[in-house]
């Protein structure tokens, strides 16, 4: 039983980081990128490590992205966040936009600073809105 359940989950795993690799490739507005701010900045506090970004505006050569609010310390915190329905407040994510390469993107999807990207169905992930 418990080979089996591991064995699950691996695949769940696997197949999350297969989408995440084509949706790094193919990014579209309200794509949600999970962040592993520790690769990212080095001035962090301790229990600072993950944040969320959603994209809002996809160009040519680049990508702009806007920063959540908070930090979480671990990485089920980032996923209880999106389904208790904080993304959907006004404020949640910041006003003003970070305009990044893809080459930087893809660069930080292979370094692991992106470790996840989630692409909401009809405006939702994990149950709940992710704009409002």
């Amino acid at each position: 039983m418990i080979i089996y359940f591991g064995y699950e989950r691996y695949e769940q795993h696997t197949a999350e980081q297969t989408e995440t690799s084509v949706l790094i490739l193919t990014p579209k507005v309200n794509d949600i990128y999970f962040l592993d701010f520790r690769l990212l900045s080095d001035k962090l506090e301790r229990k600072n490590k993950y944040k969320l970004a959603k994209v809002v505006r996809v160009s040519d050569d680049n990508v702009a992205i806007v920063y959540g609010s908070f930090f979480y310390q671990w990485q089920y915190s980032v996923v209880n966040s999106i389904q208790y329905g904080d993304l959907s407040n006004d404020d949640y994510f910041m006003l003003l936009p970070e305009y990044i390469p893809f080459t930087k993107i893809k660069e930080m999807r292979d370094n692991g600073a992106i470790y996840l990207v989630k692409r909401p169905v009809r405006s939702k992930l994990y149950g709940n809105f992710v704009s409002h």
